[in-house]
């Protein structure tokens, strides 16, 4: 995981080390109930729930394949007003 300061932005990225997604299932994994892991326990909701509140608040959400070969979700939020400040003086 890491973060960047991008001026009016600040944006996280997770990565992980494990099989990945196939980027032509991108958007599949993004729309409700829709899981490409069958064996394990899930609604599908997480990432599209997340990129909904993600987009009401001026953000969003990327996917990627992360350098350690797993899936890389890119997460982007509009800092508040002041906040860019606020975080450099700390």
């Amino acid at each position: 995981m890491c973060s960047s300061d991008l001026g009016d932005r600040v944006e996280v990225r997770i990565g992980d080390d494990g099989p990945g997604v196939p980027p032509g299932e991108y958007k599949q994994i993004l729309k409700r109930g829709r899981r490409l892991d069958e064996t394990t326990q899930g609604s599908g909701l997480g990432l599209a729930i997340a990129q909904d509140i993600l987009e009401a608040y001026g953000g969003t959400l990327r996917l990627d394949r992360s350098h350690w070969g797993g899936l890389e979700i890119t997460v982007t939020l509009p800092l508040a007003p002041g906040a860019a400040l606020a975080l450099r003086k700390s």
